[in-house]
C-alpha cells in the first residue's frame, strides 16, 4: 500500500487523519521495536570511532587511554528521520532512543538571544482539578492574552492559574481544545500581554539546530534545551487513540513539566509547540509545527471546531539520485491523485514531483502535507512542480476532506 490521504470513513472532525490516511506511510516503513506500544521507521546509527593517538612518554599515554575510553562511552548517533507511529499515553511519557543533547545553560549567542525574545511570552501553567494540580506550559500568541498550548496537559482543569513571563500572575481558563491536534487556546485575564515571535515549521530540515525555551525563573535559570529536528512529519497515538500527525521530533532532552514550552529556531522565532515527552534519561520530543498550531487556534476561536483538510494524492519520496538530476534537494513524487480531490482540478497528475508550495521549498511527501494540512479550507496555493524534467506551476485550492 502506498502512502496517502484518502478518505476514510467514521473520523472524526479533527484537523489531522489517521495513520492510515498518511500520505507518505508504507508498510516498508513500519517496524516495531519496542514492544506494543513503540513503532518506528528509517533510523539509521551510526557511532564516531575514537581515535587514540601514541605516545611514548607514560602520562601522555595514561590521559590516551583514559580519554578514550569517555569517547567510547559516549559514542555520538546520528538518527535518521521516516514517519513512524508511536504510542503515548496522554499524560505520560513513553520509550523512545536518540542522541543525548547537552542542557543549553550556555550555547550559541543566537540561541541565548532568541530565548531571551521569547521567555517573556512563556506561560507555566497549573491545572487544578480533584486529582490535584498538573504542570504544564504554553506560549502567548496574542496581546490579549490567548495562549496556544498541549490540550490533553489542561484537559478537564476545574481552574487554571498562570505565571506569565516569571513574574505576572494571572487566572486563566480554557477556551478551545482540539484533542485530534492536542492543541488548545488559553485566555489570561487581561491584557497588554507580549505575543511571542512566530516562524514556520515548514522550512525545517533533518538536522536544523532548534532550542526548547524554558520559562525564566526555572531551576538553574537556563534558557532552554539544545535541540536538533530528528524527523519530520511524525505520527503520535495517544492512549485514548486519538491520532497526532504531522509533528516534528526533535532530538533534546526536556523536563516532562515542559509539554506546551515553545521550540525555537536559530532566528529567534516559534515553530513548534512540544505535545510530548520521551521519559527520563531518553532524548525525543515530539511537537506540533506552529504553523498547525495557529490554524487550528484560528478555527477554534472563529467556530469552535476544526475542519480536515485534504489535497488528494499518494506517493512518497523522491530518491536522493533522482532529486539530484532534477537540481532539486528532494521533493514529493506523486503515484496517483484522486478523483474529484484538489489536486485532480489542479492538473497534477501522477509521476509528477512537488518541489514547493507557496514558494516554500518542499523535500518530501511529509513535508508537503504538513504544509497542506496547516492550510484553512478554501486556501488558494501554487505548486511547483517537475514533469518529465520541465518545471510547471500549478494552482490548487484546498478543500475540506469528504467523509
Amino acid at each position: 500500500m502506498e502512502p496517502d490521504d484518502e478518505p476514510e470513513e467514521d473520523r472524526s472532525s479533527g484537523l489531522l487523519l489517521p495513520p492510515d490516511d498518511r500520505l507518505w506511510r508504507h508498510p516498508s516503513e513500519l517496524a516495531v521495536v519496542g514492544g506494543p506500544q513503540l513503532a518506528s521507521t528509517g533510523h539509521s546509527f551510526a557511532g564516531s570511532p575514537a581515535r587514540l593517538f601514541e605516545a611514548r612518554l607514560w602520562p601522555v599515554v595514561l590521559v590516551s587511554g583514559v580519554v578514550g575510553a569517555l569517547i567510547a562511552t559516549v559514542a555520538a548517533y546520528t538518527v535518521g528521520g521516516a514517519t513512524h507511529r508511536v504510542a503515548v499515553p496522554a499524560l505520560e511519557r513513553d520509550v523512545d532512543t536518540g542522541p543525548v543533547v547537552t542542557l543549553a545553560s550556555a550555547g550559541p549567542a543566537t540561541f541565548v538571544s532568541g530565548a531571551a525574545r521569547v521567555q517573556p511570552s512563556c506561560v507555566v501553567l497549573i491545572a487544578h482539578d480533584a486529582h490535584g494540580n498538573r504542570v504544564a506550559n504554553g506560549v502567548v500568541f496574542r496581546s490579549d492574552g490567548m495562549v496556544l498550548t498541549a490540550a490533553h496537559a489542561v484537559a478537564g482543569a476545574q481552574s487554571l492559574t498562570a505565571t506569565v513571563g516569571g513574574t505576572r500572575r494571572a487566572t486563566a481558563h480554557i477556551v478551545a481544545s482540539d484533542p485530534n491536534s492536542d492543541v488548545a487556546v488559553v485566555k489570561l485575564t487581561g491584557d497588554g500581554y507580549a505575543p511571542a515571535p512566530m516562524g514556520s515549521a515548514i522550512d525545517l530540515d533533518v538536522g536544523d539546530a532548534l532550542l526548547t525555551v524554558r520559562p525564566p525563573g526555572g531551576t538553574g535559570n537556563v534558557p532552554g534545551d539544545a535541540a536538533s529536528v530528528g524527523a519530520m512529519g511524525q505520527e503520535i497515538v495517544g492512549a485514548g487513540g486519538n491520532h497526532l500527525s504531522d509533528l516534528v521530533r526533535i532530538d533534546t532532552v526536556a523536563p516532562a513539566q515542559t509539554v506546551g514550552a515553545p521550540v525555537v529556531s536559530d532566528d529567534g522565532t516559534v515553530v513548534a509547540i512540544t505535545t510530548a515527552i520521551g521519559p527520563a534519561g531518553q532524548s525525543t520530543v515530539w511537537a506540533t509545527p506552529v504553523d498547525l498550531a495557529r490554524q487550528v487556534a484560528a478555527q477554534l476561536l472563529a467556530s469552535g471546531h476544526v475542519v480536515p483538510v485534504w489535497l488528494g494524492v499518494q506517493g512518497g519520496d523522491v530518491p536522493t539520485t533522482d532529486a539530484q538530476a532534477m537540481g532539486v534537494r528532494g521533493g514529493a513524487h506523486v503515484t496517483r491523485v484522486d478523483t474529484g480531490s484538489p489536486a485532480a482540478a489542479s492538473g497534477l497528475h501522477a509521476g509528477d514531483v512537488v518541489v514547493g508550495l507557496d514558494g516554500h521549498e518542499v523535500t518530501s511527501m511529509a513535508n508537503l502535507i504538513m504544509a497542506v494540512h496547516a492550510l484553512a479550507p478554501g486556501t488558494r496555493v501554487e505548486l511547483d512542480v517537475v514533469r518529465q524534467n520541465m518545471p510547471e506551476r500549478l494552482t490548487a485550492v484546498i478543500a475540506p476532506r469528504p467523509g
